[in-house]
């Protein structure tokens, strides 16, 4: 069946479900004794129905193309794109996080990353946090996933993972707000994906040492649910890990990178990526990630699940942000893109340079 016929079956079975659903102001329920849940049975079955043909069609369609121009794209391209009206607010359980999820396998395909998920892109979150999912309001039938690519490396025991989250959120608020989410996390997921081109470049002809993992986390903003459903998988099939999260970074006029850690374990990745900054001439401030005015401490990002299973971890975020993250100013207005590049030059230039070595 062609594209515009299956349109046409989902609308008239839409049509005809609402048709039926439509005669439900006719029952009176207080009869229908045994059968009283007929009404929430059958809109069930016509959720189910109508997610079937969706599904279907989008399985046949050809049509989406997003990030497959990888090398057509930059820093301000892909940023660009993920704020646009398509991908706003990527939020859990809509259209437009689904839209980013697609954008970033689709990239990652160009770029000639291998699928680390058994020969798909895609890993489940959904299977490995379903429960949670539910009690947050996702519904059932919405696909939750990461998306995660690798560069296989001589030793597939080991591994560097390089993350970003790429999920939003929409203002609670009486408009349900939809943002940009420029700075939280196009940001983090630009970078995470051109890193990513520039080392598949690099490593086009050599292997690394040891596998390095390109995670783009989903359901950060619902308490961390995509890395942790990684992680958890993640760990029994490595002997050593270590982690660089991506979040938060490139707002202009504000202050360098927060790179003051509190966890033992971390302090040598941490001072081995500061000598890289300081190479570079980045700017960075030692004060702890997500620390507003007032010195309290009120954010995290996915590096803590990999800190929690006891492996080094470092976050690429700025200072600065308490100001702007989950509020209306976090959009393209209020970004230096060249700022991002001299940040994931620097990610690269350690990756590389560490080539060897697990913290």
């Amino acid at each position: 069946m062609n594209i515009k016929n299956k349109i046409i079956s989902i609308l008239s079975s839409i049509l005809v479900l609402s048709l039926i659903l439509s005669g439900y102001k006719f029952y009176d329920k207080d009869k229908l004794g045994k059968n009283s849940n007929i009404e929430s049975e059958n809109k069930l079955v016509a959720e189910e129905v109508i997610s079937e043909e969706i599904e279907s069609l989008d399985e046949d369609s050809t049509t989406f193309k997003d990030g497959a121009n990888a090398y057509e794209l930059n820093i301000e391209g892909i940023m660009e794109q993920l704020t646009c009206d398509t991908y706003l607010s990527r939020k859990v359980g809509t259209e437009e996080n689904i839209k980013a999820m697609k954008f970033i396998k689709n990239y990652f395909e160009a770029i000639g990353l291998q699928p680390f998920n058994n020969g798909d892109y895609y890993h489940d979150v959904r299977g490995m946090r379903g429960e949670l999912l539910n009690q947050l309001g996702v519904p059932n039938n919405t696909d939750v996933k990461n998306v995660i690519g690798v560069i296989k490396g001589e030793d597939n025991k080991n591994a560097v993972v390089i993350s970003a989250h790429f999920d939003h959120i929409i203002l609670n608020n009486a408009q349900n707000t939809k943002l940009q989410g420029a700075v939280d996390n196009a940001s983090g997921v630009s970078t995470l994906l051109e890193s990513a081109k520039d080392l598949a470049k690099y490593y086009k002809n050599k292997k690394p040492a040891h596998d390095i993992i390109f995670a783009a986390f989903n359901a950060e903003e619902l308490g961390l649910i995509g890395s942790m459903a990684f992680v958890q998988e993640f760990k029994d099939n490595y002997d050593k890990w270590y982690n660089i999260n991506i979040d938060c970074i490139g707002i202009k006029d504000e202050g360098g990178l927060a790179v003051e850690n509190n966890v033992e374990r971390s302090q040598e990745l941490y001072n081995d990526f500061i000598d890289v900054l300081d190479k570079n001439d980045v700017n960075y401030e030692m004060v702890p990630y997500a620390m507003n005015e007032d010195g309290r401490i009120v954010g995290t990002s996915d590096h803590a699940v990999f800190s929690k299973y006891d492996s080094a971890s470092l976050i690429i975020g700025q200072c600065g942000i308490s100001d702007v993250v989950h509020t209306t100013n976090d959009s393209m207005e209020i970004i230096d893109v060249e700022l991002i590049n001299e940040i994931k030059d620097v990610l690269v230039e350690f990756i590389i340079e560490s080539d060897s070595k697990i913290y």
